[in-house]
């Protein structure tokens, strides 16, 4: 009885040391993570300046570059591992080998970006992307942020790849379509592949809505358990679904089997007679992106108040694969639409205010500057040019280094100044009121500025408001309101809107 008295009191005395080394000296973690910081922001800031430098280097020089200032942060780490506890040792060791293998996972895209080179990885490289690979299906990584962001970018690489090879060429949410191929292709864990679902099935409803999205929505929430994730997902694909039918939606073309939605808000004819003024809203989002959802409520707004509004919903390259050629064409066909149902839906064809943020902003310049780029299926008699346009923080230069994208399709190297607003000034007759950020960066002020200089210089009817110290959103947030009152004024000034 001694005995097992004796060993039962060492076993209590090893698990409590054990405890005590598991415990973390708060200040020690601190520390830590403050030196990491101190010596990991230069480093950080070095790899974002010299960009297309590192970049430019070939495999091996770029991979031992890398891996070189990846070993000063796991040099770090060893020295400093007594004072932390595992948990945060392990989920720092992680941070540290997936941050760094993924600047050499993207390292061909941007290397053929940069060079016209391709790249094949090398073995030792292509050992390390294997190893990631297998942990993909370790539910415990879900909760490191860095290999999230890792797996995020396999994911969109990996599903990048089937959409050249034109794997879901003529449907409908193509990079949905490829997405779900590669979580079910790599992420075989159930708990691991429900998680990767809900969250780009989320993101795919909030950023490009849920227009033919049902199959995906049933298959997910019909064989998982309710969660967070689910239940958020859920309410937000029927928020948007019940949107739906709250208002009328006609198609107002069909191209390559590609139904595209005009949502129209129509004002109470027994309070508003007659021919009414009408805003087409077209959504931003890098023509990659963008949901007509967003603008709905303010759709809404305008309706009660007398306005006819349609929200157009057109091609992108998420969706359909498509470049913003064919979003232009899209716009100007949405407008002559539009002209061409005056009657049914008592739109003032002279009377057609054309507005949009972004990229949605630079459709509403296209479609009164761009001549050709027209859908076949257009009559072209009908005028597709707006009356008048107000554009917030809009891309006026299709050729500069934040639209490379566009000019990668081998189709349109050469075509980005034919819809590049900034390479189309000429007199017009829509009048027009430009509003942008003077810290735009996203879209350089530089660029709008320019614009509006050329244009007014033709004798165009021509404003532009300056929203002081803003950057690119300036349609929500902190200067939301300063762009409403600015935007309320012009319609005023310009008499558009008539309570009659």
């Amino acid at each position: 009885m001694k005995t097992n008295y004796y060993f039962y009191i060492l076993i209590l005395l090893f698990l409590n040391c054990n405890d005590k080394n598991e415990k973390t000296d708060p200040i020690s973690k601190e520390k830590f993570l403050n030196e990491q910081k101190e010596f990991g922001t230069p480093i950080f800031k070095y790899l974002k300046t010299k960009f297309y430098t590192l970049h430019s280097l070939n495999q091996d020089g770029f991979t031992k570059k890398i891996d070189s200032l990846k070993n000063i942060f796991t040099n770090h780490l060893q020295k400093n591992k007594k004072n932390l506890d595992s948990k945060t040792y392990n989920y720092e060791s992680l941070a540290i080998r997936v941050s760094f293998d993924k600047y050499i996972l993207e390292y061909p895209k941007y290397h053929k970006r940069f060079t016209g080179e391709k790249t094949i990885f090398s073995k030792i490289n292509q050992k390390r992307f294997d190893i990631n690979i297998h942990d993909f299906n370790q539910p415990k990584f879900l909760s490191n942020k860095y290999f999230i962001s890792y797996a995020e970018s396999f994911i969109s690489i990996e599903s990048t790849k089937k959409l050249r090879n034109g794997d879901y060429n003529k449907m409908d949410n193509q990079q949905l379509h490829a997405n779900w191929n590669v979580i079910d292709t790599f992420f075989t864990n159930s708990e691991v592949n429900t998680y990767w679902k809900e969250k780009y099935l989320y993101e795919h409803i909030d950023n490009k809505g849920v227009k033919n999205s049902g199959d995906f929505y049933n298959n997910l929430t019909t064989n998982n358990k309710n969660n967070d994730a689910l239940t958020k997902l859920i309410n937000r694909y029927k928020e948007q679904f019940n949107e739906r039918a709250n208002h009328v939606i006609e198609i107002y073309k069909t191209v390559d089997n590609f139904e595209l939605e005009m949502h129209l808000f129509l004002p109470d004819k027994n309070v508003f007679k007659g021919i009414r003024p009408t805003i087409v809203q077209f959504h931003g989002g890098s023509w990659s992106g963008g949901n007509p959802f967003w603008y709905f409520s303010t759709a809404k707004e305008y309706a009660k108040n007398g306005w006819v509004v349609a929200v157009v919903d057109y091609r992108i390259k998420a969706k359909q694969g498509t470049y913003p050629f064919e979003a232009v064409k899209d716009a100007k066909s949405a407008i002559r639409w539009l002209r061409e149902n005056a009657k049914k839906y008592t739109i003032n064809p002279n009377k057609i205010l054309a507005t949009g943020n972004s990229a949605g902003g630079h459709l509403a310049l296209a479609a009164t500057l761009v001549e050709n780029w027209n859908e076949k299926t257009d009559n072209l008699k009908i005028n597709a040019k707006p009356n008048f346009l107000i554009v917030n923080a809009a891309v006026y230069d299709l050729t500069s280094k934040n639209t490379r994208w566009i000019r990668e399709h081998i189709d349109y190297k050469d075509m980005a100044k034919e819809i590049s607003p900034n390479h189309l000034t000429k007199k017009t007759n829509t009048k027009m009121l430009l509003i942008h950020g003077e810290k735009d960066m996203n879209c350089p002020y530089a660029n709008a500025n320019n614009f509006y200089t050329k244009m007014k210089y033709l004798g165009n009817d021509i404003q532009f408001y300056t929203v002081k110290d803003a950057e690119h959103y300036i349609w929500f947030g902190k200067y939301s309101s300063e762009v409403s009152k600015i935007t309320a004024a012009y319609i005023q000034q310009q008499k558009i809107y008539s309570s009659q």
